[in-house]
């Protein structure tokens, strides 16, 4: 490692960040408490491992062989044969590397990817994400520019056509050269550059990608049990559109890169003399009533030989036509069911967030061409049939409170501009803000609703839907956001009953994570590219900003899962923003709130962050409204920390695991842990202990906000469900796809259809979600001691409207009980016919003392199981069946598909249920899959708890 290349580095650095922030002129209008670091941390504090740090391979360099994957609409993906280099290491210009030059000194790239993933991939560095080898990576290289390049054919068929060049997303700034020519430049992480590259092909072309770092990198806090904790970003928060938690955030180190390069793929694209630009489609149903659809289509057209040309639309197997005269230029063409009857579609499948309905989808395809020479242009649009509404309060000048609904369609359609001022805001009551109306804007615009409830709800189709789930701070750190990689961790949601995903920041924007949360039915909550007002510094170019968001709006406003445009994660976008970003919600996207502020407006404050020993006072304190943050602790399992760090680091507490997050909060944590379930003695130990702190505070979030379901209660997300790299802090699950504790806490509260107990007053209740009417169920709660028997019970008839909660009974047992140290509730959901619906399982002590020291001297429990499995393409599923058949409770089981052979771990497997517990005698059915079409031969399930170590249920 080369840190003290890194600490003679260190005073140009503290020069450099010093003066951004003095020339920052953004710094005078919000007076940030967080500029960053000015200079290196000293050295006494940073982290250091015990055991060695990895030594990275420098792979030999390959030949470069360019290929043009034909994807859809006469596009393809310029892949493999890209090459990369310092451009302190070429000593040539643009037009020059943009021709045929002797690259073998240059590294093979990984595109789409970034500058620190081809090194990585390249053996230059090692693995970043694996104990402290982040240290062991320059910071310098958010410094420097670098060069990329290929070559390619001309494609086929594209003679008389026009050839497009598509940049997809580089970070930050490029210039970019063909064959000896400056075509232009891109700048910010999340626009696109688009040129006309007919005139220059020839049949080798030469393209040279030119990247510059963002101005303003900063320097990354290395977090140590010294130093545990740094500023949260800083300098780079100036450089949005970028990612800003790059530099450093308190749940992922600073990136050595800050994720420069060419991280979405590059395409060519054959167009004719005119060719459709960003097609929007917009669904609008008679809500309520649904039996029928009005879809609506705008396209821009760029026409470059003006004539006779005719718009052809195939959707739903109905095809329609318009004939366009077409002038030179760009133009906007709109199409309606008033001119097309064929747009209006009968009998249409909604979609639906994930638990209320179906994610159906349907395509249009747009075919454009010339009367009298063909084919000019075509384009596929992917959408949902599905409206979006909100409910909350405003303020007006005539009325202090009033409850509406806003239908953006409606709304829009009579006002195409910002129509309430988040700014001017009026205060409800504490930490709770209302919007009034911009000017000209009056209430009688929207339907007007009776109650004193201030908080947002979000509608679909006419439905208010409880937003269940979670905060993505990033992807993943490194932005390796391919679908192969990001499939599992949206089934994973999908797979916990979430119907929720914050889009943190807008770290996560790329067309993949949309498509997906399209596919798994999770609204997406999508913040613009700024963190905290007063803290974290706002972005210093505005027209940059909005350049970016424009681009981005215009991009991935067809996609129906996502919900909100929100300008900022706690906090009002800036005055000369706010305005300019909610025009162009409305302008160019028309369907959906924008919202300014991810908490106070409309919603609760955020957090809290840190664990909470008594859960009752998360249903009495913080349950109601909707809340974009809160979070707990969520410790790793023993076998993911073991794929974190060398051995030497895993115990006891290391300065590896305070570099991997471990900070705010965690006394407490650890404190609750011992004064819970007693001191831990082993790494294995520590984290049985911990998962069931993890189970039951993550479960405790959801089921407080169920007690108050629509009484004013509208939607939780977890701070965070996904962990952008191996962290010990927020998640539910590791980067790699093991499933903690908090995984099957989460899901349990998330049931659709869900029985629980009030921490707070023991009443139980049940939690409907979905959109089906529930008759003849029994609600019944048990009271258990350690032998399973029972202790005092209580059972009730009921039925549960859709979308809402049933109360049940309250179930407090009485003093005259004598109840043991420890003891268990167990609550039952059954159908007429003694089918299980929903359950659930707590476990108790009297005084409400926590102490669950009885569970390290039960007796150890082997339990017994059968299955059946079937392997079809590559995707194993199946069913086991789990047997206690001792006398003992068999506590807290987890289960794990494994290689036989080597008895790894295979990831990701799915389990229908995890950290559940079987009374003597029970037995439970779960369900399992996995999608790795490379499974090895010999698999096997194993089981292990609290009481009972890792043994194999089944093997084939």
């Amino acid at each position: 490692m080369n840190l003290k290349k890194q600490r003679r580095m260190g005073k140009h650095v503290q020069w450099v960040v010093l003066l951004s922030f003095f020339t920052s002129g953004m710094f005078s209008q919000e007076n940030p408490k967080n500029i960053g670091l000015t200079k290196p941390q000293p050295t006494i504090t940073l982290p250091v491992t015990k055991g060695a740090y990895q030594e990275s391979v420098r792979k030999i360099k390959t030949e470069p062989r360019t290929q043009l994957l034909k994807v859809k609409d006469n596009e393809y993906i310029i892949s493999n044969g890209w090459e990369m280099i310092e451009a302190l290491n070429v000593n040539k210009n643009g037009k020059e590397i943009s021709e045929d030059i002797n690259t073998k000194k240059w590294y093979n790239a990984t595109v789409p990817g970034t500058v620190l993933t081809t090194l990585v991939d390249q053996g230059v560095y090692p693995d970043p994400y694996f104990g402290l080898n982040n240290l062991a990576i320059p910071d310098s290289l958010s410094r420097m520019d670098w060069w990329y390049r290929t070559s390619f054919s001309r494609p086929q068929k594209s003679m008389g056509k026009k050839v497009w060049l598509l940049l997809n997303g580089i970070n930050y700034t490029s210039n970019v050269w063909l064959n000896g020519t400056h075509l232009g430049d891109v700048k910010g992480a999340f626009i696109r550059g688009e040129y006309d590259i007919t005139a220059l092909l020839q049949d080798t072309n030469h393209l040279a990608i030119h990247i510059l770092p963002p101005p303003h990198p900063g320097i990354p806090h290395e977090s140590s049990s010294l130093s545990p904790r740094g500023p949260n970003g800083g300098q780079l928060c100036q450089d949005g559109p970028t990612f800003i938690s790059s530099e450093g955030w308190d749940w992922m180190p600073g990136i050595r890169d800050r994720n420069i390069g060419i991280w979405q793929d590059v395409r060519l694209k054959t167009t004719g003399a005119a060719r459709i630009i960003d097609p929007q489609v917009i669904t609008d149903l008679p809500l309520p009533d649904t039996s029928f659809a009005r879809i609506n289509i705008k396209t821009e057209i760029e026409c470059f030989v003006p004539d006779d040309y005719i718009m052809e639309i195939e959707l739903d197997g109905k095809q329609l036509s318009k004939k366009l005269k077409l002038v030179s230029g760009k133009q906007e063409i709109i199409l309606t069911p008033s001119d097309f009857r064929n747009l209006k579609m009968k009998d249409p499948e909604l979609w639906w967030p994930n638990g209320y309905g179906d994610q159906n989808l349907y395509s249009i395809k747009m075919t454009l061409r010339n009367s009298k020479s063909g084919l000019e242009d075509r384009k596929t649009v992917r959408f949902g049939v599905r409206e979006l509404s909100y409910e909350f309060a405003v303020s007006d000048k005539d009325v202090d409170f009033q409850r509406i609904d806003f239908n953006p369609i409606d709304a829009f359609t009579i006002k195409e501009e910002a129509l309430f001022d988040p700014l001017n805001h009026v205060a409800y009551k504490s930490d709770i803000v209302l919007p009034t109306l911009h000017q000209g804007v009056e209430l009688n615009m929207f339907d007007k609703l009776e109650g004193d409830n201030p908080y947002l709800v979000i509608k679909v189709n006419g439905q208010p839907i409880f937003c269940k789930g979670g905060n993505w701070g990033m992807d993943d750190a490194m932005k390796r956001v391919s679908r192969e990689r990001l499939e599992p961790y949206f089934k994973l949601h999908k797979d916990a009953n979430y119907t929720m995903i914050r889009n943190w920041t807008g770290e996560s924007t790329e067309e993949v994570f949309y498509e997906l949360a399209d596919e798994y039915g999770l609204l997406v909550w999508n913040d613009f590219w700024m963190s905290t007002e007063g803290y974290n510094m706002p972005p210093a170019d505005f027209g940059l900003f909005m350049t970016n968001a424009t681009d981005v709006v215009k991009r991935f406003r067809n996609h129906p899962s996502i919900a909100i445009w929100c300008a900022r994660n706690e906090g009002y976008a800036p005055k000369g923003l706010d305005k300019s970003l909610a025009d162009l919600v409305a302008k160019e996207d028309g369907t959906r709130l924008y919202q300014s502020n991810s908490r106070y407006l409309n919603l609760r404050p955020s957090g809290p962050w840190n664990y909470i020993h008594d859960y009752s006072y998360l249903f009495k304190e913080h349950a109601d409204g909707f809340s974009t943050e809160i979070g707990t602790q969520s410790f790793p399992t023993a076998e993911s920390m073991k794929t974190m760090m060398a051995e030497e680091d895993l115990w006891p507490i290391s300065e590896v695991w305070y570099y991997h997050d471990l900070h705010t909060g965690h006394q407490d944590y650890r404190a609750a842990l011992i004064d819970d379930y007693a001191e831990a003695f082993s790494l294995e130990d520590y984290s049985k202990k911990a998962q069931m702190l993890n189970y039951v505070s993550h479960r405790g979030i959801f089921e407080a906000w169920n007690s108050r379901l629509w009484d004013d209660a509208s939607g939780v997300l977890l701070w965070m469900t996904h962990p952008a790299w191996p962290s010990m802090i927020w998640q539910t699950y590791s980067w790699d796809y093991e499933t903690y504790g908090a995984y099957y806490g989460a899901k349990k509260g998330c049931e659709p259809i869900h029985i629980q107990r009030n921490t707070n007053d023991g009443k139980v209740l049940v939690i409907n979600t979905t959109l089906n009417e529930y008759k003849g169920l029994t609600a019944s709660a048990t009271a258990i001691d350690g032998s399973g028997s029972t202790l005092f019970e209580h059972k009730t008839n009921i039925g549960v409207n859709q979308n809402s909660k049933k109360d049940c009974f309250f179930f407090n047992i009485p003093d005259s009980f004598k109840l043991p140290e420890v003891y268990y509730i167990k609550l039952e959901l059954t159908d007429r016919s003694g089918k299980m619906i929903a359950d659930n399982f707590y476990w108790e002590t009297i005084n409400n003392n926590h102490k669950y020291y009885d569970f390290n001297i039960m007796d150890q429990v082997v339990v017994k199981a059968e299955g059946n499995h079937q392997i079809s393409n590559g995707k194993l599923s199946g069913s086991i069946k789990v047997k206690n058949p001792s006398e003992a409770i068999a506590l807290a089981l987890k289960l794990n598909l494994r290689n036989s052979a080597t008895n790894e771990r295979i990831l990701p497997a799915y389990f229908s249920d995890g950290y559940f517990s079987l009374l003597p005698g029970e037995e439970k059915v779960l369900f399992f899959e996995c999608d790795k079409a490379d499974l090895p031969d010999d698999l096997k399930i194993t089981a292990e708890g609290y009481n009972v170590d890792s043994q194999t249920l089944i093997a084939w």
